[in-house]
């Protein structure tokens, strides 16, 4: 390999290196709940469901589909069907998961005493613009209230792990990352968001991309993305490299002159 190829190889490397963030990030729904199957019997069960026979089945096949990627850190929500979605990844990895209960799943609100919610009016008044809509029952949250409680929770685990080597698993609620995604990502409209919902063990793949979030993967379906901008060392060292390329060319080209004045 001549000197300015070899120049040439190591900036292109150099400057893919500088300009990707080294940590990626996977949002993965939970697998079937009793819920989810409309077999939880109780009011607390409905609120903090298992898996079913079907979602412990899920959670090993996701294991399964995980055990490629290099996860170094898993988070869950604080409720136990998340918890349970990702036991089998985390035994694989030698991981212990981490739960947020700022993550958990939108609180439709205080539900006892025989309260009934009708759950897809307030997410079609979510779809048509109204994110303030929200049952009419104590403590209810509204898409803004979700959105104002798990944002902040994902920049947190962002911001401690963009810097890491590997992949960091988010474990969560399919109205939790799915419906406040298109608050956090760049590239996440609220229509396409409420156009694809998340399915059970649906994964969402996550970039930061020049010190921004985007979604590289939505359960299979690629998004755009922009280009990486080097960050200002690279850009220097990739001066420096040309200059370098320049003066080696300059080298070369006086060495054939010599070569054929002799």
């Amino acid at each position: 390999m001549s000197r300015i190829t070899l120049i040439a190889a190591l900036l292109i490397a150099a400057a893919q290196g500088a300009a990707a963030n080294a940590a990626s990030f996977l949002f993965i729904r939970h697998a079937e709940s009793t819920a989810n199957a409309g077999t939880a019997t109780t009011l607390e069960e409905m609120l903090n469901p298992p898996l079913t026979e079907l979602g412990q089945q899920q959670a090993l096949d996701l294991a399964d589909e995980l055990a490629g990627y290099d996860i170094r850190t898993i988070y869950t929500s604080a409720y136990q069907r998340t918890a349970q979605t990702i036991a089998p990844t985390a035994a694989h990895f030698g991981l212990t998961p981490t739960a947020d209960a700022r993550t958990n799943e939108w609180y439709v609100g205080d539900v006892g005493n025989g309260a009934t919610v009708d759950y897809y009016s307030i997410i079609g008044r979510w779809a048509a613009g109204d994110t303030a809509a929200k049952a009419d029952l104590p403590n209810a949250e509204s898409l803004d209230d979700m959105v104002a409680r798990v944002v902040p929770a994902w920049q947190d685990i962002i911001n401690a792990h963009k810097d890491d080597d590997g992949v960091v698993a988010i474990v969560g609620h399919g109205a939790a990352i799915g419906f406040v995604m298109p608050y956090f990502a760049q590239n996440v409209s609220p229509g396409f968001s409420f156009s694809h919902g998340m399915h059970n063990t649906g994964i969402i793949k996550l970039e930061i991309i020049n010190d921004q979030p985007y979604v590289t993967d939505w359960q299979g379906t690629e998004l755009p993305v922009p280009a990486a901008v080097p960050e200002p060392a690279a850009w220097a060292m990739m001066l420096i490299g040309f200059g370098a390329i320049g003066t080696a060319m300059r080298t070369a080209q006086a060495q054939r002159r010599r070569v054929k004045l002799a």
